[in-house]
């Protein structure tokens, strides 16, 4: 049976999914399908992540050709999401639609989660050759791909010395085996043989330097074995040439603080401010990854680049108003109390009573003023609103001391404070 017989037959059992958050892409590519003999009910368009999901679960779904932005997410993160949901739907074909050569290489890389795919501007006949490839090859396969298939299914009982023998059979068949490399890693690595999983997963990185599945097992690897300045190397390619989905960016960025990548981090907040949905989770990783690398930036007296980090922080993550309180502490600490003033007012609309500005505007007004008597004023008004922060106390008792209270009025106040902070500093008299 030729190609086109096999496209044939495939489509007309097969319902087909096209996703694209612009109408006009997905119009066009469905009068395609429909020119290459699908049938028009059977072709079924959407624009989002989540209403692709809700057709792979309600439709007989047998190929998806999506953009590589969606809405939502990646059309590569949604054809992760349909391998795991349906295992055993070997024949079904994913296809990717990219903008750029650069993608071109990220799907190949890809290999297994992304069957093919097409580079616009796309015609109906690179269309039509591609399809006819795909979906030919995955009804099918090679013996290459069976051999791997074999393999994957002898890891999954956990038969992994027989895995592995069947996975090396496999690499003869193939000029560059990263696919039969990865899983014969997720073998050594269930067989607990570190080092033999961390090499293969290296040789596979040999032929494809950005193989995706062989960068993931390395850093999970990595990660397990906690050499986490290793793995954040790895981690930080997959984030580089891979669509960044929340929660791996959250633990990007974690991972970078942990292993002190301040210079990295600007980068990240490139990748976050690109993402069309922000979960909070996210939002909170990343306003934290600015923040301590805007003062470890301000620690090395480079002023400029904290200021760049800490406006990142004004600018998108403001609903968490506790990270523009530590701006503010942290420029005042450094005796910065104008610059301190000016985040002042990054605050959002209506926030003029909330804690987080009340201690930061307390915390400058304090760095300003001339007269102790003013502090006492101040951060008595804090403290009968029973607002508790360290550094105001720290001052207010200061300011006790400055204005000639006496010892057995201020001792309550210490007494609280060695209550509340016990790891602080001993601020007994």
């Amino acid at each position: 049976m030729d190609k086109k017989a096999v496209f044939k037959e495939y489509v007309d059992a097969n319902d087909i999914l096209i996703v694209d958050k612009n109408p006009s892409s997905r119009n066009r590519l469905l009068k395609i399908m429909y020119d290459l003999g699908c049938k028009r009910h059977m072709i079924h368009s959407c624009g989002s992540f989540q209403e692709a999901e809700e057709f792979i679960n309600t439709k007989n779904i047998g190929v998806v050709l999506s953009d590589y932005f969606i809405s939502g997410g990646s059309g590569f993160d949604l054809f992760k999401i349909i391998r795991q949901k349906f295992p055993h739907k070997k024949e079904m074909s994913l296809v990717l639609v990219t903008s750029n050569i650069s993608q071109s290489a990220v799907a190949k890389a890809a290999e297994e989660d992304v069957d093919s795919f097409i580079i616009k501007p796309y015609t109906i006949q690179s269309i039509q050759d591609s399809l006819l490839n795909t979906i030919s090859t995955k009804v099918k396969p090679s013996e290459y791909t069976l051999k791997v298939e074999e393999g994957k299914d002898m890891i999954a009982i956990a038969k992994y010395d027989g895995a592995i023998k069947v996975l090396q059979d496999a690499m003869k068949l193939h000029s560059k085996p990263a696919l039969a490399l990865f899983y014969t890693g997720q073998a050594e690595y269930l067989k607990a043989e570190s080092g033999k999983a961390q090499g293969s997963y290296n040789n596979g990185l040999n032929f494809n330097n950005i193989h995706y599945k062989c960068l993931v097992g390395l850093f999970d690897l990595l990660m397990k074995d906690n050499k986490f300045h290793e793995a954040y190397q790895v981690v930080k390619k997959i984030a580089k040439f891979f669509p960044a989905n929340p929660d791996r960016l959250s633990q990007i960025i974690h991972l970078a603080i942990k292993t002190e990548n301040y210079q990295d981090m600007q980068f990240y907040y490139e990748i976050f401010t690109s993402l069309e949905e922000r979960s909070s989770i996210v939002t909170k990783y990343i306003g934290a990854g600015m923040y301590i690398s805007g003062k470890h930036h301000l620690i090395k007296n480079d002023m400029e680049l904290a200021s760049t980090y800490f406006d990142n922080v004004a600018v998108s993550c403001s609903e968490f108003t506790k990270f523009i309180r530590a701006i503010i502490k942290l420029l005042v600490e450094h005796d910065l109390e104008d610059e301190a003033t000016g985040f002042l007012t990054r605050f959002p609309a209506g926030s003029n009573d909330d804690e987080d500005f009340l201690v930061s505007g307390f915390l400058i007004n304090s760095k300003k003023a001339k007269d102790p008597n003013h502090i006492v004023k101040e951060g008595m008004e804090l403290y009968n609103r029973n607002i508790r922060d360290y550094d105001c106390m720290k001052l207010l008792i200061k300011a006790f001391e400055q204005t000639g209270y006496k010892e057995e009025r201020i001792a309550p106040y210490r007494q609280e404070m060695q209550s509340l902070w016990p790891d602080k500093l001993n601020i007994s008299a």
